[in-house]
């Protein structure tokens, strides 16, 4: 048999009904009173169009670079660089330091949207007032025990969207943290690379540096046994032995070049410079042709890491944007608690201890001295100067490509060019050498010859080294084989 339902007790009905419907609508009316102020058109990130670049970018057809570029130069020491210091260079750890607290804070601004839950409880000794709220005939004397215990429930209602826009702009911190985290390995790559590339070239000057020794010191050894035949003074042997001298001074100086950058590779890879003792002669080979991928100003922005950072920044703020207008609108907390209270602990968890309560509690920005519209005019503000941070590196990304285009270029001209110096200074030498030993020239003419062709040998060797340098550097102009993740394509 059904039993009847017994009546609610007035409190319970008094919380049942919507009495607080008229408070709530009159404070959504007042939210008027906290004016969103006039910002004006918002800037705009510049689309690859934007950017004339077609004309700078003109060049025979070549693929993206790889992940792993550096392999291309078939040097197993260089692989081994760079493997060394993306694995323990102390820059990197920086940077991964920098994206875990990144993840951090998306975690926090996570937790604004989830209700949040803690449990209390107090024990205390406490003594009533006979004169407040209860006849001193119905109030306990003296001191007596008091307990409470409680979960309570926190729970902001995100009505406007100020949680969640946090949170885009957390995770949009973590999508940027994680682009310049790449960037980061990226300029690794290329520093140690470059770095490598210039111990080469120091390698290739110094076999330039021996190769004048010898041809000062036969000289030198010419006007020797000229001027013990009678046929030379020692003006010309005093010249010819000073050229010497400073020939083999520079040969000293490249040794030392070479000693201090491998202390600079060793310092890369975040080891002691008893490390760079151990690197060798570069072996590197450069095999591939200048070239440029189809569709590089477009296909740009999701290759160049700090292109991709700068535009999650920019994403950032916007939500910052976002965030600070829904602090203009009534800001809604959902609490409730359920335990147990009671004077005297004997009694604390038996029947009648219980208590429990549930409401919303409101907040509404009705004057606040211009404090929610700077904060609004400053987010705003961020997100220009970080639209304008995009726009500007966007530019400079295009501009590397381009200055190395250029260089590329330039550089195959020069090669031709310094080839014919030296095979002209070559002869000039030669003719000048066989003249003055039929005592047809002077000595001043054979010097003269000689500077030129080693002039000639050292730009040459400074060109061919340069041939590694430009192409490491397009390598980075590139990217170095970075793409950005699918998530960004879907903004």
């Amino acid at each position: 048999m059904r039993q009847p339902s017994t009546p609610p007790s007035p409190a319970l009905r008094r919380l049942r009904t919507p009495r607080h419907l008229p408070l709530l609508g009159a404070v959504l009316f007042l939210a008027g009173c906290a004016q969103l102020p006039d910002l004006g058109a918002s800037p705009q990130p510049k689309s690859a169009d934007a950017f004339q670049s077609a004309r700078s970018l003109t060049a025979p057809l070549a693929q993206w670079p790889a992940q792993q570029w550096w392999t291309a130069y078939g040097d197993t020491q260089l692989d081994a660089l760079i493997a060394e210091a993306l694995a323990d260079a102390p820059d990197l750890a920086a940077a991964a330091a920098r994206l875990q607290r990144a993840d951090a804070v998306v975690q926090i601004a996570g937790a604004a949207n989830r209700p949040q839950l803690s449990a209390n409880a107090s024990i205390s000794e406490d003594k009533l007032s006979y004169n407040h709220l209860t006849p001193r005939a119905m109030t306990p004397s003296g001191m007596n025990d008091y307990g409470r215990a409680t979960l309570n429930l926190q729970w902001e209602l995100d009505f406007w969207g100020k949680n969640r826009s946090a949170l885009a702009a957390a995770t949009s911190d973590v999508h940027a943290s994680q682009a310049e985290l790449a960037q980061a390995r990226l300029w690794l790559a290329s520093g140690v690379a470059a770095h490598y590339a210039e111990l080469s070239r120091l390698y290739a000057n110094r076999d330039t540096a021996d190769k004048a020794v010898a041809i000062r010191a036969k000289t030198a050894g010419l006007f020797s046994e000229r001027l013990d035949n009678g046929l030379e003074n020692r003006g010309g042997l005093h010249n010819a032995q000073a050229r010497l001298a400073m020939a083999e001074g520079e040969l000293l100086a490249l040794d030392e070049q070479i000693a201090l950058q491998r202390n600079r590779l060793a310092a890369l890879l975040g080891a002691g410079p008893d490390r760079g003792l151990t690197i060798t002669r570069p072996s590197l080979k450069l095999d591939r042709a200048f070239g440029l991928p189809a569709e590089l100003s477009a296909d740009l922005l999701g290759r160049r890491p700090d292109v991709v950072a700068a535009r999650w920044r920019a994403e950032a703020q916007s939500r910052r944007i976002d965030q600070q207008k829904a602090e203009f609108y009534p800001n809604v907390n959902l609490s409730a608690l359920v335990g147990v209270q009671s004077l005297g602990l004997d009694i604390l968890t038996k029947g009648g201890s219980g208590i429990a309560g549930i409401g919303p509690a409101i907040s509404l920005p009705i004057f606040s001295g211009g404090r929610l519209q700077g904060a609004l005019r400053g987010a705003h503000a961020a997100y220009g100067e970080a639209v304008a941070a995009y726009n500007t590196t966007v530019a400079r990304a295009l501009q590397d490509v381009a200055d190395n285009a250029i260089s590329q270029k330039a550089l195959g001209e020069r090669l031709l060019k310094v080839q014919q110096a030296v095979d002209a200074a070559s002869q000039a030498h030669r003719v000048a050498n066989n003249r003055y030993e039929g005592g047809l020239a002077t000595y001043l003419e054979v010097l003269t010859a000689e500077d030129a062709l080693l002039g000639a040998l050292s730009a040459q060797t400074n060109l061919h080294s340069a041939s590694f340098t430009l192409d490491i550097g397009l390598q980075r102009a590139l990217g170095g084989g970075y793409q950005q993740p699918d998530v960004i394509a879907k903004k």
